[in-house]
């Protein structure tokens, strides 16, 4: 049996190659790799909405890819959240150094 990877997650937020495109640019897409995480976790919320709305409404729709799509939602929101976290924790340790 084979199991196949969440595309949403791994394709938000991969650090390994965020780390090579920030390396092979000397930093200067950290902005661009961050805008382009904000657009897929904004695109899994999309489709959940649009799965769920079409859920709702009784259309004919496959149970298991509109809980399948909720679930990499949830994820890929709760991935992000723990960046935003880490990066406010950083912010706020440089903050409080001394000089």
């Amino acid at each position: 049996m084979s199991i196949a990877a969440i595309g949403g997650v791994s394709s938000a937020l991969n650090t390994q190659s965020t780390a090579s495109a920030m390396q092979s640019a000397g930093g200067a897409d950290f902005g661009a790799s961050l805008d382009a995480a904000l657009s897929n976790v904004n695109e899994a919320q999309q489709s959940a909405d649009v799965a769920l709305a079409e859920l709702g409404s009784g259309s004919n729709v496959d149970l298991h890819g509109t809980m399948i799509k909720l679930q990499q939602a949830d994820i890929t929101m709760r991935t992000m959240v723990s960046v935003r976290d880490k990066v406010v924790d950083a912010y706020q340790q440089i903050m409080n150094m001394s000089i």
